[in-house]
């Protein structure tokens, strides 16, 4: 049992980037910190009606145009986490552009997993806010263990050249690349992938990730590139057209599936069953999708 725990934990640190620092929080000594208070998080429609994926341009700006999108909710969702084909876990997102440009995630979410022979729950919330140009400047995750264990509260600012993490035992400085970064916190951090999403143009993007857990091991980079159209289908047997995306480092490549400024799906490229891993959207697959075959 312990044996499958770790190698379980060790699946989610890869694929994610830290995404579940929790595992490590709820492992430690009962930590009672004060409820943290966040930004309520929007109520989330049951279902979002997609449009097909836009036919790829030619030239796509690597940078936001001068011409100011309208503000609005660009994404919102209910996803799914599975590994090794086990749900372990939901999260709620809205992500939405300001007046100001500024781009705000929320989400709050549910994990559950096994400590010995006992299945416990955590609950989350996380908010994140970018400035227009999908640089981060501001991460909150409260998150709540089973009967009060492991409660923790993270928060961070970003500034030009370092940022100041706060995990609720220290401080810490960290240095922040001058070019655009891609900051993963919990899973719904990959809403704001398609933002940078580019058919005509591969995207390299250096990794932020607050785990809390682990020291510096080294700067992690990925490299996001457009692979061509796909075919999504769902339980019930509906047909989504989308973008299908690499998202790769060193250790890994995702697959993401993409509609617009829309995250469908992602997962890792492998055909291994015990060391698979992805997410979907469950108020578009209630229960499960498939990527269909390309046409010959």
């Amino acid at each position: 049992m312990r044996k499958r725990f770790f190698v379980i934990s060790l699946l989610v640190f890869a694929v994610i980037s830290g995404a579940l620092g929790w595992l490590w929080w709820v492992s430690q000594p009962a930590m009672r910190l004060a409820p943290a208070t966040l930004p309520p998080v929007p109520s989330l429609p049951r279902t979002v009606t997609l449009p097909s994926a836009p036919a790829p341009e030619l030239s796509v700006p690597s940078e936001p145009s001068d011409v100011s999108p309208s503000p609005g909710v660009i994404d919102s969702g209910t996803l799914v986490i599975e590994i090794r084909s086990r749900r372990i876990g939901t999260e709620d997102y809205t992500l939405e552009r300001r007046e100001t440009g500024e781009l705000v995630l929320h989400s709050q979410g549910t994990l559950k997993f096994k400590i010995a022979l006992f299945d416990v729950e955590a609950t989350f919330e996380q908010v994140i806010v970018f400035t227009a140009q999908r640089r981060p400047t501001s991460y909150q995750l409260a998150l709540n263990g089973p009967v009060g264990i492991g409660n923790r509260r993270v928060s961070a600012r970003f500034g030009a050249a370092t940022g100041i993490v706060d995990n609720g035992e220290r401080r810490s400085e960290i240095a922040l690349p001058e070019e655009p970064f891609l900051l993963l916190g919990m899973f719904s951090s990959y809403a704001v992938v398609p933002l940078w999403a580019q058919p005509t143009a591969s995207q390299r993007l250096k990794v932020i990730s607050l785990r809390g857990d682990r020291r510096d091991q080294g700067d992690t980079w990925v490299l996001l590139e457009y692979v061509g159209p796909v075919t999504l289908r769902n339980a019930q047997g509906d047909l989504l057209e989308a973008q299908e995306y690499l998202l790769t480092s060193e250790r890994l490549t995702l697959k993401l599936y993409l509609s617009g400024e829309r995250l469908l799906a992602l997962q890792n490229d492998t055909n291994k069953s015990d060391e698979s891993f992805r997410l979907y959207r469950h108020d578009l697959f209630p229960r499960d999708f498939e990527v269909l075959p390309r046409a010959q």
